[in-house]
């Protein structure tokens, strides 16, 4: 994965002991994590179901972040196995305090995910208010369990301003609570990433790339621990910025209709097979053309087979269309394929292209797929 390569390979040359942490919500696919590990890169966990994914794909859980507000049957063999582990909230601090004392001859380690405000336009309601650390410090102290990092995480805030906030502020957090000898500090995610030019132009030109993250934000790590003794990993935990690009969609023209003097070109796919970005921008597409039974359209909408009036995937397009044309979504790697719910229709499969080479990375579903838990009458 070239795209994943840059991104390390920039961010290494500025901080040696940079790594990625691939995020597993953006898109689980078996491939996809494999490709990763296959890199040498981290797994970022958010349940149960996603750290059982890490284990079947061969993760140790010292390569494995769980995060997240809710943790399962995994975080107490996680600590015990030296997993890394980041905090969200005070119950969850309290039970690995009971955890430290289940097992006193085993020390246990965690990170703590902390809330700042990056002035985002809103409140963010994950890990703890960074007014609070004190408090969250002193009852993991009390009760033998060893703080070795700290992580932040805040979306909808991609640009440099707002990273350079994140890193100082976990830099000025490492000093106020002498956390020198930390193992590690994670930044999250949220970085543009690589994009097609037609996605590309309905963002701010001043978009950065992974050069300007690097020398504007990775640099104050380098320039924080030059002279220390020790210099903890550095994680980021990118999604969409690796596989956004990645993959695309192929959808059918079902239908075309004019319903007073507007445009609707119906197609079997839905807004949940192509992820949030297309209900933001409109995703770069290719047209697969017919030429049969041409109808010219004008600033026509995209909609998709759900009956959700909200189901519109791409906007005000003009030109030539005809049925069973077919049109391929770019972009759709992040927040698609996992945010698909058994709704009217089961999902598609997916496809791996190298070079030449195809193979079925996910079949089809059906319909015992999506009922096989329902409890039907005998």
């Amino acid at each position: 994965m070239e795209n994943y390569k840059e991104l390390e390979t920039t961010f290494k040359q500025i901080y040696s002991n940079y790594h990625i942490c691939y995020s597993y919500k953006t898109n689980y696919t078996p491939a996809i994590c494999k490709c990763v590990k296959n890199l040498g890169g981290y797994a970022e966990v958010v349940s149960d179901m996603e750290y059982e994914l890490a284990l079947k794909i061969e993760y140790t859980p010292d390569k494995i972040v769980f995060n997240g507000p809710i943790k399962g049957k995994y975080l107490e063999s996680h600590l015990l196995s030296n997993g890394i582990n980041n905090i969200d909230r005070i119950e969850e601090a309290k039970y690995i305090c009971e955890i430290a004392k289940k097992y006193p001859d085993h020390q246990i380690k965690t990170g703590i995910r902390v809330n700042f405000d990056i002035d985002a336009g809103y409140t963010s309601r994950f890990g703890i208010d960074i007014n609070n650390l004190k408090e969250i410090f002193e009852l993991l102290k009390s009760n033998n369990v060893e703080v070795n990092g700290l992580h932040c995480h805040m979306s909808r805030a991609r640009g440099i301003d707002a990273w350079k906030l994140r890193a100082n502020t976990m830099l000025k957090l490492v000093e106020n609570y002498k956390l020198y000898d930390i193992d590690y500090i994670s930044l999250g995610s949220g970085m543009f990433g690589k994009m097609d030019p037609e996605l590309k132009a309905q963002f701010p030109l001043d978009a950065p790339d992974y050069d300007l993250y690097a020398e504007e934000v990775i640099s104050l790590f380098a320039k924080f621990y030059k002279d220390k003794d020790k210099k903890p990993i550095l994680f980021t935990e990118p999604g969409t910025t690796l596989v956004s690009k990645y993959v695309d969609f192929l959808a059918k023209i079902i239908g075309v209709k004019n319903i007073r003097g507007k445009d609707f070109v119906l197609l079997n796919c839905s807004f949940h097979n192509l992820g949030e970005t297309s209900q933001m921008k409109n995703l770069p597409i290719r047209i697969f053309k017919n030429e049969v039974d041409i109808k010219h359209v004008n600033n026509a909408n995209f909609v998709g087979y759900t009956c959700l009036e909200q189901d519109v995937i791409y906007r005000k397009y003009t030109g030539e269309i005809s049925n069973d044309d077919y049109v391929l979504f770019g972009n759709v790697g992040g927040y698609s394929l996992v945010d698909k719910p058994p709704f009217i229709m089961p999902d598609y499969p997916m496809i791996m292209l190298d070079n030449e080479d195809i193979q079925l990375i996910k079949r089809k579903e059906n319909f015992s797929d999506i009922f096989k838990t329902f409890v039907f009458e005998e």
